[in-house]
């Protein structure tokens, strides 16, 4: 049986939400794109110590008012949109190495349709959830479901149309997938960029988001 090659082994499959967040781009695949910051400073012994004193004084302040931002509210909406981010993104990745075509079509409509059942979770979990009470919260809260509701849409309908194929070879799978990506990424929203740096930092602070939000 001739087996596949792994030209799905990662698929833009909920990256709409995962890679923005993480790379810090905003967007609502890939989630490992790390976002790194440095600083270096040079001067006189004086100055430098002088510099160095007032760096720290406005990392400290900056520091205090991230975390005044987040009060309970905007806490437990943060979680929990991390922790949907979380749960979508199990399903971007699937391994199709050494499958056969058969095997390959049966992957994508399994994290596809995983997908869009978190997304559907997570839409309606949100919604549940109050918005956080920072500036904007109200429409940021509201642009992040409708987000998870045009990913499960998106996705949904995707599972249901690789389901029905009966692909002669992978370039006509391959094909439909894309055609399902093509779509999902022009309906990527951005829910995350009217969202203050320092309420991003302060979020970006609790467990759930480690690693989710970007700067």
């Amino acid at each position: 049986m001739k087996r596949s090659s792994a030209w799905i082994g990662v698929l833009a499959a909920g990256g709409l939400l995962v890679a923005g967040c993480s790379s810090g781009g905003d967007t609502v695949a890939s989630a490992t794109v790390a976002s790194t910051t440095s600083s270096s400073s040079s001067s006189s012994s004086s100055s430098s110590s002088s510099a160095s004193s007032s760096s720290k004084s406005s990392a400290a302040e900056s520091t205090a008012v991230s975390a005044a931002t987040l009060d309970a509210e905007t806490e437990t909406w943060f979680s929990t949109f991390c922790t949907s981010l979380g749960d979508i993104a199990q399903y971007t990745g699937p391994d199709t190495a050494g499958q056969s075509l058969t095997e390959v079509q049966a992957t994508v409509v399994a994290a596809y349709t995983g997908i869009s059942t978190s997304a559907t979770k997570a839409a309606a979990t949100l919604q549940a959830t109050p918005p956080p009470t920072i500036d904007g919260g109200a429409p940021i809260a509201a642009a992040t479901v409708t987000g998870f509701q045009t990913l499960a849409d998106v996705y949904g309908r995707g599972a249901q149309t690789i389901a029905a194929l009966t692909p002669s070879s992978e370039a006509d799978l391959k094909t439909a997938v894309e055609a399902v990506e093509t779509e999902a990424q022009a309906s990527a929203p951005q829910s995350l960029s009217d969202v203050d740096a320092d309420v991003k930092a302060a979020a970006k602070e609790l467990p759930e988001c480690a690693g989710v939000i970007g700067s």
